[in-house]
């Protein structure tokens, strides 16, 4: 996927000014950065800071409607007045940043972990299911403390890809910095638009709601799969969450063509 382009001419000079399209196309040192600026400002100040660091602009001063910027180039520094107008065009091919779109993407590496799958391949049903429910229950309380959960669960392997030790001493996150808060709320709402995209029959069937319907909706999902047998649950919980997704997709699917039928 090519880079969005977009030259302009100033003083005299052609400067030529690559943005990345979408998430995917951020590297990690850039996915901080950006996740950086929109935990720290509001959204205008955000989208034209981010915006410069893509563009290796600096705005020296700014009057009267135009503004006096160093760019750093492969040639050095260049100085050079652009209106306005060429900022707010600069600013647009950042735009997408303002929503999470529906492509996951999540550092590698927080407080000296590894994280799991960004998609949740490998990863078992029941981690799913424990991240939906501390993922709906902050979207309830906004309590930070919900996503620190989140993010002993993401973040579960050390760099070195060794567990920790399950023996009382495992270390444990115990606070995030507000852009590792922001960048686990932005991928679990990623992954969840991911998912809705992907498994639709099951995901348009289960909507967030009060408390004890994220409880009632978990085990509904745990009793699909074992069929109500209680001995399968643990089998159930230990199996890929993308395989676990399938089968409740498949499940809706033909429980909503059942419903149809009956309606005729």
């Amino acid at each position: 996927m090519g880079k969005y382009k977009h030259t302009v001419i100033a003083n005299g000079n052609t400067l030529d000014f690559k943005f990345p399209k979408c998430w995917q196309e951020l590297d990690q040192r850039q996915l901080k950065a950006v996740l950086v600026f929109l935990s720290a400002y509001d959204q205008t100040t955000a989208l034209l800071r981010i915006t410069l660091y893509f563009a290796n602009m600096v705005i020296e001063k700014a009057e009267g409607g135009y503004a006096k910027c160093c760019v750093h180039t492969s040639e050095g520094a260049m100085h050079c007045t652009l209106s306005s107008e060429d900022i707010t065009v600069l600013t647009e091919a950042m735009q997408w940043v303002m929503e999470p779109g529906i492509h996951p993407v999540l550092l590698d590496e927080l407080d000296g972990r590894k994280a799991i799958d960004k998609f949740l391949h490998g990863v078992p049903f029941e981690t799913y299911l424990m991240l939906d429910n501390l993922y709906q229950g902050y979207l309830m309380s906004k309590n930070p403390a919900a996503v620190i959960d989140i993010a002993n669960l993401v973040y579960s392997h050390n760099v070195g890809g060794k567990e920790w030790p399950d023996d009382g001493a495992k270390a444990r996150i115990e606070s995030l910095q507000k852009y590792e808060l922001f960048a686990i709320i932005q991928w679990y709402t990623q992954l969840k638009a991911h998912f809705s995209k992907h498994f639709s029959n099951f995901f348009k069937r289960t909507q967030g709601g009060s408390s004890q319907s994220v409880v009632e909706a978990m085990n509904a999902q745990i009793r699909a799969l074992t069929g109500g047998d209680v001995t399968k649950e643990k089998e159930i919980l230990a199996i890929d969450t993308w395989r676990a997704l399938t089968e409740l997709d498949a499940k809706a699917r033909e429980a909503e063509e059942f419903k149809q039928a009956m309606k005729r």
